[in-house]
């Protein structure tokens, strides 16, 4: 895989799309899994809203999110969405941030996808 820049992925929820709930987090597993195919690699993910749940105990997008941070992905998830839905205990992939840093990574992005 290629280390040249990559892109910056924002998640600001837990599944993919509106209409139905059941596809759109079929879709967003898909998506996760499949970033560890891209080349380059993307360079951070980030996590707000609801999106957090996917870093979270429980999530079914932990073992490739762990992949991905173990292949130098930095994983940043909103600190104020963890504590919103009481999960700041249960992150278990990624570091808490804040608002801050996470506008500043996307002001500073050379590609900025939302997923």
């Amino acid at each position: 895989m290629s280390r040249e820049m990559g892109a910056t992925i924002f998640f600001g929820s837990d599944r993919i799309g509106a209409g139905d709930d059941a596809l759109g987090e079929v879709l967003m597993r898909s998506a996760v899994k499949t970033l560890g195919a891209l080349d380059p690699l993307p360079n951070t993910l980030l996590f707000m809203n609801a999106g957090v749940r996917l870093c979270c105990e429980g999530s079914d997008a932990l073992d490739a999110l762990r992949e991905l941070e173990s292949l130098g992905l930095e994983v940043l998830c909103c600190g104020t969405c963890l504590d919103w839905f009481h999960l700041k205990d249960e992150l278990a992939v990624g570091r808490p941030s804040n608002m801050l840093e996470i506008l500043s990574r996307q002001n500073s992005a050379q590609n900025l996808i939302r997923l």
